[in-house]
Order: C-alpha cells, then sequence, then structure tokens
C-alpha cells in the first residue's frame, strides 16, 4: 500500500524550527507515501511583496530540510521521482502553492516557482488579483477569474502546471474549469451537500472534477456543521458521498494537517494520520481495494499521467 496526501501545511511549523517536514503525525509509519508540501503565499492582510519575500524564504527552508532529512524524504518533481524514491524505501515530498498574492500576477515569479519544484498550484486563499475565494472581502461581489488569472493558467499550461481549486469562489471554479489543459484537482476540499461550508465543493463542481478524470483529496476539517460531530464517521460520510457521485477513483487524501485546528476524533496526533484512518476504514468493512485506491493508489494514478 502507498499514501499519498495533497495538502498539508508542514512548513510553517518547520519555520517555528521545533518540527521537520517528517513528523510522527503526518507521515506513514508503514507505508511509503507522498506529501504535498503547500508554500502558503498569500497572508490576511499581507501585501504581495511580502508574500512573495515569505514563499521564497519557505522554499528555502524547504530545500534546506530536503537536505537535513535525506534518509527519509526527497523532493520529487515527476511520477519516475516518485517511483525512485519509494523503491528506495523514503518517503517523498511535492512542493505546491496555496494562495499565490505573492506571485504578484507576474508570468516570471510563477515560472520560478516551477523552477523551484511547484508542480501543483492554488491560486486563491483569500481573494486576491488572479481569482475571488470563498473568504470575500466585506461588500465585494463574486468576481470569479480575473485576466490576470487567465494569463497565469495560460501559462501554467504551457509548463504543464496543475490546478488546485480548493478555496475558490464558486464563479472562479467555473471559471477556471473550461480553461486548464491538465485536470482539477481540488488538494483539501469536502462535499457542501454533506456539511455546508462554502469552502466544501457542490456536487456539480464534484462530477466536473470527475469527468476531467482529476482528484478530490479528502479534508479533515470541514466535515459537519455540528462542532460536536468532527468524527472519523462524519469524514467517512464525505468518502460514501463522493462515491455515490461516481468518485471511487477519483478520491484521496487531502487532510489539510498543520493547518486546521485539531482533527476528527478519535484521531491522536502521538502516530501517524494516515495510518489511523487506513485502519479504522479497514476495521469499519471498506475492502482493502477500495481503501488502497484512497490511500495512494488513486493519487498515484493521476500523477502517473499529469506529473
Amino acid at each position: 500500500m502507498y499514501i499519498v496526501d495533497s495538502h498539508c501545511d508542514s512548513i510553517q511549523k518547520v519555520d517555528s524550527r521545533r518540527y521537520g517536514i517528517v513528523n510522527p503525525y503526518n507521515y506513514s509509519q508503514k507505508f511509503p507515501q507522498l506529501q504535498f508540501v503547500a508554500n502558503f503565499c498569500g497572508w490576511p492582510g499581507e501585501d504581495a511583496e511580502r508574500s512573495y519575500r515569505r514563499a521564497m524564504r519557505y522554499i528555502g527552508l524547504f530545500k534546506i530540510r530536503m537536505e537535513a532529512e535525506a534518509d527519509k524524504v526527497e523532493q520529487v518533481y515527476t511520477y519516475a521521482d516518485i517511483e525512485r524514491v519509494f523503491a528506495a524505501g523514503k518517503h517523498a515530498a511535492l512542493l505546491s502553492v496555496e494562495g499565490a498574492t505573492g506571485i504578484m500576477g507576474s508570468r516570471e515569479i510563477f515560472r520560478e516557482f516551477y523552477a523551484a519544484g511547484v508542480r501543483v498550484f492554488g491560486m486563491t486563499w483569500q481573494s486576491n488579483d488572479l481569482c475571488a475565494s470563498t473568504k470575500l472581502p466585506e461588500g465585494v461581489g463574486d468576481y470569479g477569474l480575473t485576466d490576470t488569472g487567465r494569463e497565469i493558467i495560460d501559462e501554467g499550461n504551457k509548463l504543464g502546471m496543475i490546478f488546485d481549486v480548493s478555496h475558490m469562489s464558486d464563479k472562479s471554479f467555473w471559471d477556471v474549469a473550461p480553461l486548464v489543459k491538465k485536470p482539477l484537482v481540488a488538494t483539501h476540499s469536502n462535499f457542501r451537500s454533506v456539511c455546508g461550508a462554502s469552502r466544501n465543493l457542490t456536487d456539480d463542481m464534484a462530477r466536473e472534477i470527475i469527468r476531467q478524470d482529476g482528484m478530490i483529496g479528502l479534508n479533515l476539517a470541514f466535515i459537519s456543521d455540528d462542532h460536536d460531530g468532527q468524527t472519523l464517521d462524519s469524514y467517512l460520510a464525505h468518502l460514501e458521498h463522493g462515491l455515490s457521485l461516481g468518485g471511487e477513483d477519483h478520491i484521496g487524501f487531502g487532510g489539510d494537517i498543520d493547518g486546521i485546528r485539531g482533527y476528527p476524533k478519535p484521531l491522536t496526533t502521538e502516530r501517524s494520520l494516515h495510518d489511523q484512518i487506513i485502519e479504522y476504514m479497514l476495521s469499519h468493512n471498506y475492502s482493502e481495494e477500495l481503501v488502497r485506491k484512497v490511500a495512494g493508489g488513486n493519487y498515484l494514478n493521476f500523477l502517473k499521467n499529469n506529473l
């Protein structure tokens, strides 16, 4: 079995100097794992130039940690890299971007991110000059994708970038969907039909991602409208809903690890969150075949065709 998780914010914890990229809770102790490591690039109230400087510093920090933890994990750029690293018995890390304020609408800076190894690009966290997010400023309507955002998608299509629709507003999603050359991913999103948070996907959005042969990474947050209902059973209700939409080959893990406050009960950070979810699924009558797909098989198939 292999594990792939399409979103973690661990670089921010690494910046505190108390954590590495690989920690007991965010990487498996049982199976080779690929983690998408998000470079957060759009703090609230932060101007674009400062976001750019922070993002470049985070990339430098990530590279330093790859050297320091080279016995455990390697940065990957291609699917062949993933195969090689797994064959060596190590974990893998793929750089992504969340927020994108720091690219300042510049094709040149966008290419700078790609050259550093960013292969998955989330255009928004809070609304910016590329597109609107679900965090719209007060009094501002959903303006969707901007002309600058269209230019960045055009550049990304030339490079082969994978675009991430998590955090996008509804209009932004539908503006972006027909423009991308590679299938969309929602790296850390659930289903609005199960939990009404605007951060979650509508069924039509999910069907569009599935139609494109894209991927949906299930988030460990935004799983229940009931604050006390943050449990693995609630989490698996999203899996069940995704399966009902035809997503058996298009759903994976997208835990938002280190980016959320707490995890569904009975998960503990004393050991791998992913190992615990797999154990829970197997003990609750999910087939080993389905568990293998959701744990990492679906994402690996996607990356084989798109990375």
